[in-house]
């Protein structure tokens, strides 16, 4: 919006037609400007001329008054409104730039990863194709740091139809675990084809990776909900990581056997024991 209103223009054209009536009719002021004041010898129709040009000058002068107020509430809501807008991008710039990062560093250690292989490897020539795949599991793995899984939701009986349960049901889920605020938005998706007697695992995909953290760190808060007790919640693993955890777990449980005394956990894809 352009408030930019040449108002002095204005102002000087009023007070020209002013000042050139009133030495006109010989009067001082705009409010004397009355039938009995101006100067006899003025025909009649001059004279009602002159009362009413007095009176639309009268008029003008309030409405540009008021124009100008106008004016400067509204740029006043301009300035205020653009410095929310510059305080919202810079925002988003700050969260685009941290995702950017975020996969930038993902490929990075893929392609690290890789390099070594081809390097232990050199005898054999790497593909293209070979490449876009390394490149395209790094982004994806960058993607499920998005997303977090959820077993054991119930899924809707076919005949009471509703086009929001699971996204209803994952909300409810969340704010069980202790989750009370989500950032942005979230979709929800069913993992595999649909079984008569077994509940599809349930993926729920965040704008903000941080809200996925979030949820898994207060997932085990569900275990002491009436409702979703036997809801477990984990992250968005490919089917390499799903094998490399399971290992993991065996091994988490084979440590708990041989030390009983300790609290045992798997973090940051390693198996860790600590005193109680």
């Amino acid at each position: 919006m352009d408030l930019k209103f040449e108002l002095g223009a204005m102002h000087r054209h009023e007070q020209s037609i002013r000042n050139l009536l009133l030495s006109t009719l010989n009067v001082s002021d705009l409010d004397n400007v009355t039938r009995s004041n101006v100067r006899v010898g003025n025909k009649d129709y001059v004279v009602d001329f002159a009362v009413k040009l007095a009176t639309l000058l009268k008029t003008s002068r309030d409405l540009l008054r008021s124009a100008a107020a106008d004016l400067d509430s509204l740029k006043r809501e301009q300035l205020l409104c653009q410095s929310k807008l510059l305080s919202v991008q810079d925002e988003l710039s700050v969260k685009k730039s941290d995702q950017l990062d975020a996969v930038k560093d993902t490929v990075e250690e893929k392609m690290s990863s890789w390099a070594a292989v081809v390097k232990k490897n050199s005898s054999s020539k790497v593909s293209q194709k070979e490449m876009k795949k390394a490149v395209k599991s790094a982004i994806n793995e960058s993607d499920r740091e998005y997303n977090v899984i959820m077993f054991n939701v119930e899924e809707q009986e076919e005949e009471d139809p509703s086009e929001n349960y699971d996204a209803d049901t994952a909300l409810d889920i969340m704010n069980s675990a202790g989750l009370d605020a989500v950032e942005g938005e979230y979709t929800t998706e069913r993992i595999g084809a649909l079984q008569n007697d077994k509940n599809r695992p349930l993926k729920v995909k965040f704008d903000f990776k941080s809200t996925a953290f979030d949820l898994l760190a207060k997932s085990k808060n569900l275990k002491d909900s009436e409702t979703y007790g036997t809801v477990f919640i984990v992250p968005d693993r490919s089917r390499e990581e799903r094998v490399e955890h399971r290992k993991l777990v065996e091994q988490l449980k084979l440590i708990r056997t041989q030390n009983p005394e300790k609290r045992c956990y798997i973090w940051n894809k390693a198996v860790h024991t600590e005193e109680y």
